[in-house]
């Protein structure tokens, strides 16, 4: 026995209306099913696929001009500082060895 006879049984079993609706679909030529599935599927598809990549987008520019604002920051910041000692790397108890 086929998956499809059972399918159609367990439809009729437990729903003894559906029967005509899944009668009448099943006897719609194969273009018709795909081109409806294709409909549904992009119905779905294409909004989430646009509002991934329109938050994908808003983040890199959030990122871009935060990162912008924050270098501007301490550049201003640099320009007013009184001393002209090199930028601090975050190393501690390093011996840097000159091999030149």
């Amino acid at each position: 026995m086929s998956w499809h006879v059972r399918f159609e049984e367990e439809v009729r079993r437990r729903h003894p209306s559906a029967g005509m609706w899944y009668a009448h679909a099943s006897k719609q030529p194969g273009w018709v099913t795909k081109t409806a599935l294709t409909a549904a599927l992009l119905v779905v598809v294409v909004p989430v696929v646009l509002l991934t990549l329109a938050a994908v987008v808003i983040g890199l520019i959030c990122f871009t001009v935060l990162g912008l604002i924050a270098s501007a920051g301490r550049f201003i910041t640099g320009l007013f500082d009184g001393s002209h000692k090199p930028r601090d790397d975050g190393r501690r108890n390093v011996q840097v060895i000159d091999r030149s």
